[in-house]
């Protein structure tokens, strides 16, 4: 029985070893696919999706092609039938907010998530970083709802590269107006007549 049981205590040593050896391998290898932001919940009425921000962590091994920061799925709630949606890409480093807006004019009814982004931005001009806007439209068909991105629809310059920090040519400093949800949800409400 000693016999056995030497035998069994040295086996259970080995599998914790090579466990170990393992769970180290893949530690140093990390993955391709991390996490930019949680996942949200965006819903229009009844019907609800989940929306995933899932950032590509191959973009500083990869050379001579462009690969965003990260991308934009959406999965479904209410469906008995699981499916990962592409929406679009993220050009940014970080997110700093993810919000919702419901539009109240006739020519832009609907209800808009919105993901705003902030990248550090250094050159011979200037220092700091810049703040950019991405507007998702929620769609909803039926008893089908989606987040869609138009790449033919302009985006509103205002919100779009909005810089904060030093002007290195004059040494003055540039505020940015739109770097959090809230001045972006002013600013959407003074719009939406």
């Amino acid at each position: 029985m000693k016999k056995y049981s030497k035998v069994f205590k040295t086996f259970k040593t080995c599998a914790f070893a090579v466990g170990f050896m393992i769970s180290n391998a893949w530690a140093a290898e990390a993955p391709s696919i991390g996490e930019l932001h949680p996942p949200v919940v965006a819903a229009v009425g009844q019907q609800k999706i989940v929306v995933y921000f899932l950032k590509n962590n191959l973009k500083n091994k990869i050379k001579d092609v462009h690969v965003a920061d990260a991308e934009i799925f959406y999965s479904s709630i209410n469906s008995d039938k699981a499916t990962l949606n592409y929406v679009w890409k993220i050009e940014g480093e970080q997110i700093t907010s993810v919000f919702f807006y419901e539009w109240k004019s006739p020519d832009r009814s609907g209800k808009t998530m919105y993901v705003l982004t902030k990248s550090k931005l250094s050159n011979s001009e200037f220092d700091g970083v810049t703040y950019s806007t991405l507007e998702l439209p929620l769609i909803k068909d039926g008893d089908r709802l989606s987040v869609s991105f138009f790449p033919g629809d302009s985006s509103d310059s205002i919100l779009q590269n909005c810089r904060e920090g030093r002007e290195l040519a004059t040494g003055k400093n540039a505020v940015c107006a739109y770097k959090d949800a809230g001045s972006i949800k002013k600013y959407l409400t003074a719009q939406d007549k």
